[in-house]
C-alpha cells in the first residue's frame, strides 16, 4: 500500500537545476559561488560550511529583493493538477530539498503540498543576515525522511519517490518505488525503479495509478 510521495523541489518540482545558482547568477555572483563550490567538491569543506558561505554572499539584501528572485522560478509544467490528482488518491505530498525555504514554501503553498522541509535562510529586520540553518544536505535526505515519515506515521515503503539526482539516491533506497525524472545522471537512473523524461510532471501520474491500483 502506498501512502505518499516525496519529491525533490530543484529540477523536479520547478524548472531550474539550483535555487542556490539561480539566485547568484540573478545577483551577479556566480564567480563568487563557483570558488565555494569548487572548495566543496574538492572536499575542502563540508555541505554546512558551502551552504553557510554562499549565503554569506546575500549578507545585507533586502529580503524582498530575494523574494522578487524566487517568484521568477518557473514550475514544472502541470504540478499544481498532478500534486491535486496524487491527494485525489489518498496520498500524502511532500517534498524534501537541500535547497532553500525562499523556494520550497513558495512551491508548498501553490502547489499545496502537505509538508516540506528545505534549508532556512535566516532574516533578521527584513535582511539576509548571511546565515543560513542546514537541515538537508547532499548527503543526508534518506536520514530526513525516515524523520518526516516517522513524524506523519508513514512507512518509509510506503512512499513513492521523486527525484533527480545523486543527493536523491538515499531515498529512493528506502522507498517502495523510486522515479527519477529528468535524472542529471546515468547512476541516478540505475538506482530507480523507474526512469521519466519529460517537461510536465503529469508524466509520473499513469505509473503512480497503477502502483496504487495494485496494491490496494
Amino acid at each position: 500500500m502506498y501512502r505518499a510521495v516525496i519529491f525533490d523541489v530543484d529540477g523536479v518540482l520547478t524548472k531550474i537545476d539550483s535555487i542556490w545558482k539561480f539566485i547568484h547568477i540573478k545577483l551577479g555572483l556566480l564567480d563568487k559561488a563557483r570558488r565555494n563550490a569548487e572548495a566543496y567538491y574538492s572536499g575542502k569543506i563540508t555541505y554546512e560550511e558551502w551552504a553557510k558561505l554562499d549565503v554569506e554572499l546575500w549578507k545585507g539584501i533586502p529580503f524582498s529583493k530575494i523574494i522578487e528572485i524566487v517568484n521568477q522560478v518557473p514550475l514544472r509544467e502541470n504540478s499544481k493538477s498532478t500534486i491535486s490528482e496524487l491527494k485525489s488518491l489518498g496520498l500524502l505530498t511532500i517534498a524534501i530539498s537541500a535547497g532553500l525555504d525562499v523556494i520550497v514554501e513558495r512551491v508548498k503553498r501553490e502547489l499545496s503540498l502537505d509538508y516540506a522541509l528545505s534549508n532556512k535562510l535566516v532574516i533578521r529586520n527584513g535582511v539576509v543576515t548571511g546565515d543560513v540553518i542546514v537541515e538537508v544536505t547532499s548527503e543526508n535526505k534518506g536520514e530526513v525522511m525516515k524523520k518526516i515519515c516517522n513524524k506523519l506515521g508513514v512507512e518509509t515503503r510506503e512512499c513513492i519517490v521523486v527525484g533527480d539526482s545523486r543527493v536523491d539516491i538515499p531515498m529512493f533506497k528506502l522507498a517502495g518505488f523510486s522515479i527519477a525524472f529528468n535524472p542529471t545522471s546515468l547512476e541516478v537512473s540505475k538506482e530507480a525503479d523507474v526512469t521519466i523524461l519529460s517537461e510536465t510532471l503529469s508524466s509520473i501520474l499513469p505509473i503512480i495509478r497503477n502502483l496504487v491500483k495494485s496494491h490496494v
